[in-house]
């Protein structure tokens, strides 16, 4: 990639984050329209609100002033407390990046490969899910070094397709394979590993190092550890995706709503990593909770900011442990952002 391009846009980095509102009458109405397909993730707790949106923007604002641009992905009306006269942010609709072929959409599959689409957006950005929130002060080196991604190779073996179907979840487990199906298409992992060793095996893992170092016996690649948090891209590794994994990208997204047969943007960060397209960095452990009834820690966690970032995930919950749960949550994030955002009006 030109070493050019990579100096000049070390200077901006962007972030990107899709949102819907889950409750809106009207997209539930347009979204019943398509759950009728086979093998579909259509789950309530896969387009839920939790009413913590503010949070997000006040930790961006606090912890990453440094951003460029924000650009918030919205299939229906932002909400109302959204300040829009903000010079920072960028309001994205799915018609003015998403290819008309592939709308209307309701997948987030869809959403997400088509992000090197939006006009303007950075050559470096970090994509977020709506339930990504930083929780201390992070440098742009802590997603960016020397123009690439910071990312962690850590590899660890994908579950069988006769595991997956026992597990609760559905569809999200099919994708990894998915996606390693596709890179072992199209990237040679002994080639890959001779090419950037010190990128495999390098301290910085620790213990996943000598994981690392077992399974380079196998001949392609077997899986990776996925963080789930909010992930350092490069415009570029999308464009080339699209010119190399055409086929499958292209299906993926006229899929309305997320299917078993899907591949997702973990499929350019795996192409990133085979590529050697990124620095190492440690990675960021007992991040990721699902919100549920059992699952308390995550409320130690964001009070005490113990990790940069953290990922909330919904959960099967009922209405009343949902609205319980979602008050905790809001308390939580309100205890160390207080105070309100320059992006809320």
């Amino acid at each position: 990639m030109n070493n050019r391009k990579n100096e000049t846009s070390s200077q901006s980095i962007d972030f990107v984050i899709p949102w819907v509102d889950g409750g809106d009458p009207a997209w539930r109405e347009r979204k019943a329209a398509f759950t009728g397909e086979q093998l579909t993730d259509d789950r309530d707790e896969r387009y839920r609100d939790w009413d913590v949106l503010r949070f997000w923007f006040r930790a961006a604002e606090r912890f990453a002033p440094w951003v460029n641009r924000i650009w918030f992905i919205c299939g229906q009306e932002p909400p109302d407390w959204l300040n829009k006269a903000n010079p920072k942010i960028r309001i994205v609709r799915h018609e003015e990046y998403i290819p008309k072929e592939y709308l209307p959409t309701f997948s987030s599959h869809t959403i997400e490969l088509n992000l090197h689409r939006i006009p303007e957006l950075s050559e470096q950005f970090v994509y977020f899910n709506d339930d990504m929130f930083l929780l201390r002060p992070l440098s742009p080196s802590f997603f960016f070094r020397k123009g690439l991604p910071r990312d962690q190779a850590t590899m660890n073996p994908l579950m069988t397709a006769e595991l997956r179907r026992k597990e609760k979840g559905g569809i999200i487990f099919t994708i990894p394979l998915n996606n390693t199906e596709y890179l072992n298409r199209d990237y040679d992992f002994k080639a890959c590993i001779r090419r950037h060793p010190l990128k495999w095996l390098t301290p910085l893992y620790g213990k996943s190092m000598i994981r690392n170092a077992i399974l380079m016996i196998w001949p392609r690649f077997v899986g990776f550890d996925e963080p789930h948090l909010p992930q350092a891209f490069l415009k570029t590794s999308f464009e080339e995706a699209w010119e190399q994994d055409g086929d499958i990208l292209d299906a993926t997204c006229r899929h309305t709503i997320r299917n078993d047969r899907d591949v997702n943007q973990w499929l350019i960060r795996y192409r990133q990593m085979a590529e050697g397209r990124f620095i190492p960095r440690r990675p960021i452990r007992s991040a990721v909770f699902q919100l549920e009834a059992r699952e308390q820690s995550w409320k130690d966690v964001i009070r005490g900011q113990k990790k940069p970032m953290i990922c909330l995930n919904d959960g099967p919950l009922t209405e009343e442990a949902f609205r319980l749960t979602r008050d905790e949550l809001r308390d939580a994030f309100q205890s160390i952002l207080p105070e309100t955002s320059s992006f809320e009006i």
